[in-house]
C-alpha cells in the first residue's frame, strides 16, 4: 500500500489544505475489503459503521509543511481511520511531527509509527498536524465510515478522543 502510495501521489496528487492527497487504488481497496476495518471502529468508538466508503492518500513531504486545525466535512465519514504507512525521520532531529487533537480538556499529539492507526470522529473532534521537521516524510492512507444509526451521534454520547 505504501509503494501504491508514494506512485499515486507522484502521479497524480494534488495540494490540499496544506498537504498532498492522492485516490486510493488497488491495494488500499484490497486492504479495507480483506481488513474488517468496521469492527475496528466499532471496537474504538462504539459507533457501528459500515465498511469504509471513501479513501484518500495524503503526504506530507517538505519541511514545515502542516495541516491546521479542522473538522472534516461530513460526507467523509462519521468516522475516520488513519493508517500510518510512511513515517521517516532524521535520528538526531529536535521535534517530530505527529497528528493532533483537541477535545473538551486537553490537546493531544499522536506520535504513529508505520503500521500504527487512529480512529476518531473527522466531524466533530478537531484535529491537524505540527509541522515537519528537516528530513521528515510522512504518508498515511484514512478510509471515511459512515455510521449505521446516527442517534447515538449526540454530544452527550461522543466517542473519546484517542490517547
Amino acid at each position: 500500500m505504501a509503494e501504491e502510495a508514494e506512485k499515486a501521489l507522484a502521479a497524480d496528487g494534488y495540494l490540499h489544505n496544506g498537504k498532498w492527497n492522492a485516490a486510493v487504488g488497488e491495494a488500499a481497496n484490497r486492504f479495507a475489503g480483506q481488513v474488517d476495518l468496521a469492527a475496528v471502529v466499532a471496537r474504538s468508538t462504539g459507533l457501528e459503521v459500515d465498511q469504509p466508503h471513501n479513501g484518500v492518500y495524503t503526504a506530507y513531504l517538505e519541511e514545515g509543511q502542516f495541516l491546521d486545525f479542522h473538522v472534516d466535512e461530513f460526507g467523509f465519514g462519521e468516522a475516520n481511520l488513519i493508517l500510518y504507512l510512511k513515517h521517516e525521520r532524521l535520528a538526531a532531529a529536535r521535534t517530530v511531527s505527529c497528528t493532533v487533537f483537541i477535545d473538551a480538556d486537553d490537546y493531544r499529539e499522536c506520535d504513529l509509527a508505520p503500521g500504527d492507526c487512529v480512529v476518531f470522529d473527522g466531524v466533530l473532534t478537531p484535529h491537524g498536524r505540527t509541522p515537519l521537521g528537516a528530513g521528515e516524510h510522512v504518508i498515511l492512507v484514512s478510509f471515511g465510515f459512515r455510521a449505521r444509526d446516527q442517534a447515538p451521534r449526540t454530544v452527550a454520547h461522543l466517542p473519546p478522543v484517542p490517547l
